[in-house]
């Protein structure tokens, strides 16, 4: 059997801005960045059925081209998730 990955579809409901640290790569130190504390909750649809599914997600996300996906989202916007397992 191949390695298997599963789709899931997240809903944004709540994102806040939030002071965090962020180091480039190549860059000696960290820089102070505005970062994304997101609250994502599971959408009804597979993989979780047609109960209403307990999946929740947080994430604080400190890189600023991925913090700016979710400030730039509007509060209700579905996001698709790949979840699969990691190598080494």
């Amino acid at each position: 059997m191949g390695v298997m990955s599963i789709r899931a579809r997240f809903r944004l409901d709540q994102v806040s801005r939030s002071r965090a640290f962020y180091k480039e790569p190549g860059a000696e130190e960290a820089q102070s960045v505005e970062g994304a504390f997101v609250q994502l909750n599971g959408v009804q649809g597979e993989p979780f059925g047609s109960a209403t599914p307990s999946a929740h997600l947080e994430m604080l996300i400190v890189n600023p081209a991925a913090a700016a996906v979710f400030f730039n989202a509007h509060i209700g916007q579905e996001f698709d998730l790949v979840i699969s397992p990691a190598k080494g």
